[in-house]
């Protein structure tokens, strides 16, 4: 197992334009979310792969991204029907696995070893950013409301530039609040939550070895509890058999 990285480590002058690119991403691809564009890069399969290759690991990205992709596959970024944080969460894991040389992480392809114990406790970490990331989203959002009411007076001055301003406010803020708790995140993920990998026990290890695999699962169910079985059965059947189709198509 390698060393740990300590949480207030000297990051190297190298590694200033990688992280830079990080926050920039987690910004921008927070206003995708719901306050602009709303291209689905914000989803957590690309944004994991774009800050993978970011940091020179795309491998990594994708390992990361596609169970978390699975398990949110119907928390649609549409208003308020989504919850929880999954950008900065996805980023700042993506970011601090592609930091840390972890030779057991990547995609779980023949001959290729793949530490899936190390895999889960990583997902899992994931999971809880992107939970406590939802308070401070509905706190953002409680402060948009209170910004909002300074907009009626527009209503009787008849000021739309008063609009104009708080909207490029709340931009800002949402801007600021995905890039700075990205990295964050990813100094909390490299500098503790890594690290105490290495103080799980075995029967723990075996239990996260699962979760890549339990995920999409997960995801699946939540997707028929939301839309109902009748409704979305024929769309997961019918991409279960595309996949497989493809698997024998192309594959050995």
């Amino acid at each position: 197992m390698l060393s740990g990285v300590g949480f207030l480590a000297v990051v190297p002058v190298s590694a200033w334009s990688p992280l830079a690119l990080t926050g920039l991403l987690a910004g921008l691809l927070c206003l995708d979310e719901t306050a602009a564009v709303q291209s689905w890069l914000s989803q957590p399969l690309p944004a994991a792969l774009l800050t993978g290759l970011v940091w020179g690991r795309p491998d990594v990205g994708l390992a990361l991204g596609v169970p978390l992709q699975m398990a949110l596959v119907g928390n649609l970024p549409v208003g308020q029907s989504f919850v929880a944080d999954a950008v900065t969460a996805t980023i700042a894991v993506t970011a601090a696995a592609c930091r840390i040389p972890l030779a057991g992480l990547g995609l779980p392809v023949p001959g290729v070893p793949v530490d899936l114990a190390l895999w889960g406790w990583l997902l899992l970490g994931a999971g809880l950013l992107s939970m406590l990331g939802h308070w401070v989203i509905q706190a953002e959002r409680a402060a948009f409301g209170l910004w909002m009411h300074e907009g009626r007076s527009s209503l009787i001055d008849g000021d739309p530039g008063r609009l104009e301003h708080l909207h490029l406010r709340c931009l800002a803020v949402s801007f600021l609040r995905g890039s700075s708790l990205s990295l964050v995140a990813m100094l909390l993920v490299q500098g503790l939550w890594w690290p105490g990998f290495a103080h799980l026990g075995a029967p723990v290890h075996r239990g996260l070895g699962l979760m890549p695999f339990l995920l999409p699962g997960l995801g699946l169910g939540a997707l028929a509890e939301r839309y109902g079985w009748r409704r979305c059965g024929p769309w997961v059947l019918g991409g279960a058999g595309l996949a497989l189709l493809f698997c024998r198509v192309v594959g050995p």
